[in-house]
């Protein structure tokens, strides 16, 4: 009986109703985009310089790959930023 009261209890903070989130609709002044563009890095491949073994490429390219990813991610946050301030 006490495990059945304990378990009731446990369970009944799991089915209260959430609060919706409020909106607040507020003017804000339009202001030209200004985006500071990241520095190009230095890529990995761009060191290479054609005598290295497979696995040095291999492993040179992986890291590339992952670099431009990065360096493009980069640059889409800051296109959307700036899209996301345009009216």
């Amino acid at each position: 009986m006490r495990a059945a009261f304990a378990l009731c209890v446990a369970f009944s903070g799991c089915s209260m109703l959430e609060s919706a989130p409020a909106v607040v609709k507020e003017v804000v002044a339009e202001a030209p985009c200004k985006v500071s563009l990241p520095l190009r890095p230095a890529f990995p491949a761009d060191e290479l310089n054609g005598d290295e073994d497979i696995f040095t490429i291999g492993k040179t390219l992986w890291a590339d790959r992952l670099a431009r990813r990065a360096y493009g991610l980069q640059l889409e946050t800051e296109i959307k930023g700036c899209a996301e301030l345009a009216p």
